[in-house]
């Protein structure tokens, strides 16, 4: 059973798509990565998304609304050295949601993206447990800390709620002040 047909058996439908995978599989020069760490890092970073959205976007336009988050990466706007792929992907999720937010407003769905900055997490490990690293990141934030999940869980809940339901096609940044445009 698929996961849809599985969420609407449990839950009676969907109306909301948190879309927040993630792989960085090479560290280096961009132009080093390995074609099987590229696919992988696309694969997993956009694809998936995408598909999701594909496959969710049909159940939300039967009940009649939804809202589908994207999580992206302040490395979306501001590539990060050494991760350049990685950072590639997350500005893909964030031209994916400016792409699909006015087809899929005519289907009354909204789609929105969030951009963290550095998250103290399993996956941001590597970077937060290097001392010399980490003292560099924090160099780079303006509130002088690394952010925690909870710094995401308030405003992913806000732009998936009905208190957002004037917003589509926007990509908020949580990153403790980290520049973050393009």
């Amino acid at each position: 059973m698929n996961k849809v047909v599985a969420t609407k058996a449990k839950f009676g439908g969907v109306d909301i798509l948190v879309s927040n995978a993630a792989a960085s599989t090479h560290f280096g020069p961009t132009l080093s990565i390995p074609e099987e760490s590229y696919d992988k890092m696309f694969d997993i970073n956009v694809k998936s998304t995408f598909m999701l959205c594909k496959e969710i976007v049909p159940e939300l336009e039967r009940r009649g609304s939804g809202s589908l988050l994207l999580v992206a990466s302040i490395a979306g706007f501001v590539p990060f050295n050494m991760i350049g792929v990685y950072s590639m992907t997350k500005t893909a999720l964030l031209g994916m949601v400016k792409v699909l937010a006015p087809e899929m407003a005519q289907m009354n769905i909204r789609i929105n993206g969030l951009a963290p900055g550095l998250i103290e997490t399993k996956f941001s490990h590597g970077l937060t447990s290097n001392e010399s690293a980490k003292e560099y990141a924090l160099s780079q934030i303006p509130l002088g800390r690394l952010g925690q999940p909870e710094d995401c869980a308030g405003i992913a809940s806000f732009l998936v709620s009905d208190d957002a339901k004037f917003m589509t096609g926007e990509n908020v940044v949580v990153s403790g002040g980290q520049m973050s445009r393009l």
